[in-house]
């Protein structure tokens, strides 16, 4: 068993992957929260952590629950399953006045992780048995710029093949996902400093270039290693060429790591492709167009209103693809993520999305009863439509069996998991995806932080000395955790700087105009009327009117509308317990009859 997943100490294994505590080989028995706490204390190292902290990251800083008497019969659990003696303890130490610690836990070597995420020390997502893969973005060669998607596309989908499939072999495959890989387009650094850099095994790399009328495409694949090329090809034309690229690369891979393809995999691969080669080149280019604009805070897109362009091109190329091939389960399942995004993201109301998204994704099912991506896209629909949480998790995991590197669901798992008070479990499935994309989550891992409740290491690791520049997602998230720590002037600035980014020029020039002439007050009250005018002539969510409200300390107002986006049943409502904006409302019994109702959800 890998070793970086589990964590020892004497006779015991805690697998916080499989959620076990262990001794000695048979399991032993450990409640939610307890095994929650073990989880915290043992991911510090051996640190002290206080009771303030346990609060906060076990019960979200919640001043109304019984916390005091929570953490002793935590500890106290814990201690009977360790059979550690609280005179004499061995592993878990109390610091008197301070706090406690795990002592004599034996973690495998995690140099580069960040002492401010807990999840990080604990590698769950890449075990020492698996393979990691990069696929870089293809070199465009042609001297045409509206070539870039292809290139990229071409090596996202390269990338998700290859994860698919690989999560069957005895040696699996672990492919970083394409944020990360983008990062490296055209870059300086040679394979050897990129794989030290992300503890990689291979790197698939390739270019698109043109000989008079016909297209070339050039790939390679190296072993990190020795830095060996072990394979190449070249194909012509586009479309022929790529696919033949997949099931090449897949197949040297498998050679070189001394298997064979089994007839599983061959048989994934054939239904993972379509029939016309057309339909497979609109769909690599719809997949391009929904990725680029589904890394924003959809809160943040909503409340501004930011366009949806990029959503729009998706859905025409992924339309295209099924007018090639009708039984191509991935153009089904491309179809529902962009009903379910834009719904999510604020441009049409959830009656007008989320049922054609279910519907196209049980197509995508019919069609490939194997396929992730379809698993992904209906369990999006339970977790933000239908409210069924249980499900939602079967089709998420359903999802990851069949291709554990598939960045998207790991996230949205960490989501659900967070939304369900699952804290520990939620963390360490987010640190999973940021093993998957690691260079993504300069945005993503801040956004998973803010749906933790962690505004405040959000702002004092935007504000630490040395940052770097920051993605439009980043920005949008620091507006939240800035305002939310009473921050209002760097609150403003992020908002400024996220709407530039995004090309809203005269928006961010009013925000800014606004906070000059009556501060952050005069702000809020400019959001409100902005939303107000909006719905006259467009659908918006009754939830941001919500939030505007309650940002506003108006609570009438606040639940009025709140009681709007439960009748319709607005989608960030699954995530209404981890919502700032209503944290100050929550001990109200009206706040708990909400909560209760979303978390009792069920299918309509």
């Amino acid at each position: 068993m890998p070793t970086d997943r589990i964590i020892r100490f004497a006779d015991f294994e805690l697998d916080v992957e499989r959620y076990q505590l262990r001794r000695a080989g048979e399991q032993v028995r450990l409640e939610r929260l307890p095994m929650d706490l073990l989880i915290l204390l043992a991911s510090r190292h051996g640190e002290l952590i206080s009771r303030a902290d346990i609060v906060e990251r076990l019960w979200h800083g919640n001043p109304y629950r019984d916390t005091e008497n929570g953490i002793n019969t935590a500890i106290r659990k814990i201690r009977i399953a360790l059979d550690d003696d609280p005179l004499k303890p061995r592993h878990l130490v109390t610091v008197k006045g301070k706090g406690y610690r795990l002592d004599g836990a034996d973690f495998a070597s995690q140099p580069n992780a960040s002492a401010s995420d807990s999840a990080d020390a604990i590698d769950t997502a890449g075990a020492h048995s698996a393979v990691r893969v990069l696929v870089l973005p293809f070199a465009n060669l042609t001297g045409d710029g509206n070539q870039e998607y292809l290139c990229s596309a071409l090596a996202d989908e390269i990338s998700a093949t290859l994860g698919t499939i690989g999560a069957l072999g005895a040696q699996p495959l672990r492919l970083i996902a394409r944020t990360t890989a983008a990062r490296y387009r055209d870059t300086a650094k040679g394979i050897g400093e990129i794989a030290r850099e992300l503890k990689l095994d291979y790197v698939l790399e390739g270019s698109l270039s043109r000989e008079g009328p016909r297209a070339r495409i050039l790939t390679r694949l190296i072993r990190c290693a020795d830095e060996v090329q072990i394979w190449s090809r070249a194909h012509e034309p586009v479309s022929p060429g790529a696919l033949d690229i997949l099931k090449e690369a897949a197949a040297a891979l498998a050679q070189d790591l001394a298997a064979t393809l089994p007839e599983l995999q061959r048989s994934m691969l054939a239904r993972r492709l379509p029939v016309d080669p057309a339909a497979h080149d609109a769909y690599v280019r719809g997949r391009y167009f929904w990725y680029r604009r589904v890394h924003f805070d959809a809160a943040f897109c909503a409340h501004h209103g930011i366009d949806g362009e990029d959503f729009a091109r998706s859905r025409g190329y992924f339309e295209t693809a099924l007018e090639h091939d009708p039984n191509y389960a991935l153009g089904y399942a491309g179809l529902s993520n962009y009903y379910g995004a834009t719904v999510v993201h604020g441009m049409f109301a959830p009656d007008d999305g989320w049922p054609i998204a279910r519907a196209l994704a049980h197509s995508a099912l019919e069609l490939d009863p194997d396929l992730p991506e379809a698993h992904h896209a209906l369990a999006a629909v339970r977790y933000f439509f239908e409210w069924d949480w249980a499900r939602a998790e079967a089709g998420f995991k359903e999802a990851l069996r069949r291709n554990p590197s598939y960045p998207e669901a790991h996230r949205l798992y960490a989501r659900l998991l967070l939304s369900a008070g699952r804290r520990a479990e939620g963390e360490v499935e987010m640190a999973r995806a940021e093993r998957i994309d690691p260079l993504a989550f300069q945005g993503s891992r801040a956004f998973g932080m803010i749906l933790a409740g962690r505004h405040e290491e959000v702002v004092s690791d935007y504000l630490s000395p040395g940052h770097m520049d920051y993605s439009p997602l980043a920005y949008q998230v620091l507006a939240t955790a800035f305002e939310v720590k009473k921050l209002y002037a760097q609150a403003v600035d992020a908002t400024v700087e996220a709407l530039v980014r995004c090309g809203l020029h005269a928006r961010a020039a009013t925000i800014r105009a606004q906070w000059d002439v009556g501060g952050y007050d005069a702000v809020l009250h400019w959001y409100r009327d902005d939303l107000l005018t909006r719905r006259r002539s467009q659908y918006t969510s009754p939830l941001l009117i919500a939030e505007i409200y309650a940002r506003l300390a108006q609570p009438d107002e606040m639940f009025h509308w709140l009681d709007a986006a439960v009748a319709e049943r607005s989608s960030r409502l699954c995530e209404l317990r981890m919502n700032p904006w209503f944290k100050p409302y929550r001990p109200s019994g009206r706040m708990r009859k909400i909560e209760q109702l979303i978390g009792e959800g069920r299918a309509q």
